[in-house]
């Protein structure tokens, strides 16, 4: 482990993204079994958003400049 503030980062977020994603499966399984079926939608969108979002972070960097060359928003044109 790196022991500079850096290393502790990176390592939180590690820990922070296995904790959400044990709790979202556990939450999934859960309303699975009361067939709670638009809480059920909540957890699956929970879990995509954290599979695209914070594990990958920089999807959202390629979201937003896909979607500014579709709308135009870039610089020249």
């Amino acid at each position: 482990m790196d022991l500079t503030l850096e290393g502790f980062k990176v390592w939180f977020f590690d820990q922070v993204e296995i904790a959400l994603a044990i709790i979202l499966i556990i939450l999934l399984f859960v309303t699975a079994y009361k067939r709670a079926w638009m809480a059920m939608i909540g957890v699956v969108l929970g879990l995509a958003i954290l599979g695209i979002f914070i594990v990958n972070d920089q999807a959202i960097t390629s979201l937003a400049s896909w979607l500014a060359e579709k709308l135009g928003m870039g610089g020249g044109n």
